[in-house]
């Protein structure tokens, strides 16, 4: 019998990767391609779609066959992940209008005010299940909307990232319904539909917002010109996948109540599966596999804030790494090991361009606080390391409080790498956390997502069976005391110095 192949991509803020998989569930190749932002503004942010998107795609898909040494009509099923939210305008022949503004971009501040005398807090999360923010997408459509009126005119289709490949792939524009409940504020979480009510209210044109299918559900098929482009065989079968984070939650098992995955990535998202109907504008609420709802804290800079440091301060060791090969983060982590926990009382809040969860303030800022002359480079670094793990407590807390216990931590992405982070942030959360040191992340469970809707893996549940756990990383109760104190001077700090952050913000 010939062998059956599977491809999974995902498309990031600064990279795309994927993997392509045997329906034994063995990675047979990787790749992945680095890009940048374009930043027209200060706090804008976007992509361009044809060169980001669709070619990093083709280019991914075409080395994944080729490395594999596989046959290309022997690839089955693909699924497609990405950033998100994002806004991606398409004319009617699926041609991008702008660039995609992507969940970075704060420009919508207007459009959130304007939502709010409309509508009300209470009222739109009572709709959307979300908070009113420039992060969901819908917030950037309707920027276009009241912006660029010749651009939202044109607009046939509004996608995202993910959804413009697949459009690119089948010529069919869908978007799946995790993605679907983070366009607040369009997207009615009750019903599952986009509202009626918002978009008149706010005089935009629902036909622009895409079809919603189920996660794992077939889109459509590869066309023949999409199979001239990128190697894929006409007819393959294209699945619908969730956001980036959500498939990184998948790709490690993370599907049971009380699973908790956490992306240590440029930024930080912490997964929280549940099957109660539990939602509080603390966190970002979307639909997950099987229908359960995942909880997610959302951190805007925790690889980006480490990245900052080594670029800023970490001259030496980006020098040594350039020499020898040694990583600049691995160094930086050797001086910091020797630092005490909570770094002779220095405290970060790692609120650097502003933060998504729990606050929703864009105008927040980053505070060092408690520097003498005593603290070095080294103090500064590790306190940024304990600020993921204070942010992500205060996140267990209030899960907590809403009556969702996690019962275990799995930690994906390249910032997990790093065992003395993994070691701080159980010391601080009191809990365990395990780690997957082969995991391949969101690509993988996009690939094998596809997998289970072509038949070739019984359920999504099955991904289990592939997933092994190297590491289990547990906390040390003496740094857990002392961190428990500290703990409590970080939650005191935005809330005092808030009015200030706003004031220097503006200046």
């Amino acid at each position: 019998m010939l062998k059956e192949y599977l491809i999974g991509v995902d498309i990031g803020t600064l990279g795309s990767k994927g993997v392509l998989i045997d329906a034994e569930g063995h990675v047979l190749s990787t790749f992945f391609v680095e890009h940048g932002i374009e930043i027209p503004r200060p706090g804008w942010a976007e992509h361009n779609p044809e060169k980001i998107y669709w070619d990093e795609f083709k280019l991914i898909t075409s080395r994944l066959i080729k490395d594999a040494g596989i046959s290309a009509d022997r690839v089955v099923g693909v699924g497609v992940s990405s950033l998100s939210p994002d806004a991606c305008p398409i004319d009617e022949n699926g041609n991008p209008i702008r660039n995609a503004l992507i969940y970075m971009d704060r420009r919508a501040t207007d459009e959130c005010n304007l939502v709010r005398q409309i509508f009300g807090e209470d009222k739109i999360f009572k709709i959307t299940g979300n908070a009113i923010d420039p992060y969901f997408a819908g917030y950037k459509m309707l920027w276009i909307m009241r912006n660029e009126l010749e651009n939202y005119r044109k607009t046939w289709k509004f996608l995202n990232a993910c959804k413009y490949v697949v459009y690119k792939l089948t010529e069919v524009a869908s978007i799946d319904i995790s993605n679907a409940a983070i366009n607040a504020p369009f997207f009615d979480i009750s019903r599952k539909t986009w509202s009626d009510e918002v978009c008149e209210k706010l005089n935009f044109d629902k036909e622009k917002l895409p079809d919603i299918y189920e996660l794992g559900s077939i889109i459509g098929t590869v066309t023949r010109k999409a199979s001239e482009e990128c190697m894929l065989p006409e007819g393959t079968p294209v699945i619908s996948c969730a956001p980036d984070a959500l498939m990184s939650y998948y790709s490690v098992g993370g599907l049971d109540p009380g699973d908790a995955v956490f992306m240590y990535g440029t930024t930080g998202c912490c997964g929280i599966v549940t099957e109660k109907r539990v939602l509080d504008k603390r966190f970002i609420n979307a639909f997950y596999i099987g229908g359960r709802l995942v909880l997610t804290a959302g951190l805007l800079t925790v690889g980006a804030l480490v990245r900052w440091f080594r670029d800023e301060f970490g001259f030496v060791e980006r020098e040594v790494e350039r020499l020898t090969g040694l990583s600049a983060y691995s160094l930086l982590d050797r001086e910091a090991e020797r630092i005490p926990p909570g770094s002779d009382g220095l405290i970060v809040l790692p609120y650097f361009m502003g933060e998504r969860t729990p606050i929703w303030d864009p105008m927040a800022r980053g505070l060092i606080f408690g520097l003498t002359l005593y603290h070095t480079r080294a103090h500064i670094f590790k306190a940024i390391l304990e600020s993921t793990g204070y942010a992500l407590r205060q996140h267990m807390e209030i899960a907590r409080e809403l009556g969702v216990e996690v019962r275990r931590i799995v930690a994906v992405n390249g910032g997990a790498r790093s065992r003395l982070w993994r070691q701080i942030v159980s010391d601080i959360l009191e809990m365990p956390q395990q780690y997957i040191s082969k995991a391949t992340g969101a690509p993988y469970g996009d690939a094998f997502l596809a997998g289970v809707a072509v038949k070739i893996f019984k359920d999504p549940a099955q991904i289990r069976e592939y997933v092994k756990i190297d590491e289990e990383i547990r906390p040390n109760p003496e740094n857990s005391k002392k961190y428990r104190e500290l703990y409590k001077i970080y939650l005191e700090l935005y809330p005092k110095l808030r009015e200030n952050m706003h004031k220097l913000s503006q200046t």
